[in-house]
């Protein structure tokens, strides 16, 4: 960390980027770090390949995230909760423009594509991380308070996933210190959905599969309707682990004729990282993902098939 706020301080100019599929932790991320460099007297811009969620327009200075790659060069490329700079999309041709590479994650996948490298797999997000580089620096405020605890808040499942513990909580009760008001944030990210988004998500659940085990389950989206939103992903999940006996979980989705997104999610004993590497993706061992070149019912097929073999051959 001493080696990046030197860079903070030595630099001018920076670039904050993310992983595709913006969730919480990636723009809180970002945004918190775009505060935190503003209040540095830095120039600073946050780009990425997709536009933001609706849902997010909670977060302070969201509206000057570009989507457009600034023909600027920067000293400096933070990439923020990112395995690998390949996620980072049409931003990745630019990040080497920046004299320096700062890639500053918490996946146990991570690549180490940068110059500096800080990851934490131990950490339940990156916006845990860029928490702890704000109180080095001594400039949080309420804005970054407010994008640190959307992170945080997203990436544990409101406080519910196993990479809850004791320093999670602090660090929670140490951001409500500030004017930020958790019941606002929670009914922004989680209470926007219209009556079109849950009829559809109420088809799904008819489409439940499992296995004879009763551990693994899966769905099979073949189509995702363009008037429904685009990141129910988490909500699917939380409904999906309402199952007694299931143990991991799957999400198929059919993003165009031969690609497919897979999105793993597991209870604490199954360590699905494991499953989305075989098939080149990555994550945590919780909540993972990868995204194979094949016909819908082929990956189902492999990838169900390949699970199976891991929770039969696993030992606790």
């Amino acid at each position: 960390m001493k080696k990046i706020i030197q860079l903070i301080k030595d630099n001018h100019s920076f670039l904050i980027t993310a992983h595709m599929n913006l969730e919480g932790d990636a723009l809180g991320s970002e945004l918190a770090m775009y505060k935190i460099l503003k209040n540095l007297g830095k120039r600073a811009v946050v780009c990425n390949h997709d536009p933001s969620p609706e849902n997010y327009s909670i977060l302070p200075f969201i509206k000057k995230i570009k989507n457009n790659v600034p023909r600027k060069k920067f000293d400096v490329a933070f990439v923020l909760d990112c395995s690998d700079s390949s996620r980072t999309g049409k931003i990745k041709d630019y990040l080497g423009q920046a004299k320096k590479i700062v890639n500053i994650d918490h996946h146990i996948s991570n690549t180490y594509f940068g110059d500096y490298n800080w990851v934490n797999p131990k950490a339940s997000s990156a916006c845990e991380l860029i928490y702890e580089l704000a109180k080095r620096i001594k400039v949080i405020d309420d804005d970054i308070a407010l994008c640190l605890y959307t992170g945080i808040l997203t990436d544990t499942g409101n406080f519910t996933y196993n990479n809850v513990n004791s320093r999670v909580h602090m660090i929670a009760a140490d951001l409500l210190r500030y004017k930020i008001y958790p019941q606002r944030i929670y009914q922004h990210v989680h209470s926007s959905y219209l009556v079109k988004d849950l009829r559809f998500i109420s088809s799904l659940i008819k489409k439940i599969q499992l296995d004879k085990s009763g551990k693994i389950s899966w769905i099979k989206i073949r189509r995702w309707p363009k008037i429904v939103r685009s990141d129910l992903t988490e909500t699917i999940f939380s409904i999906m682990r309402l199952l007694k006996d299931a143990e991991i979980f799957v999400l198929f989705k059919r993003l165009e004729k031969n690609k497919i997104r897979v999105n793993f999610r597991s209870r604490s004993r199954f360590d699905v990282n494991r499953i989305a590497k075989f098939f080149g993706g990555g994550g945590h061992p919780n909540a993972s993902g990868t995204t194979i070149e094949d016909s819908l019912d082929n990956t189902e097929k492999k990838v169900i098939a390949f699970i199976k073999r891991y929770t039969n051959g696993h030992k606790k």
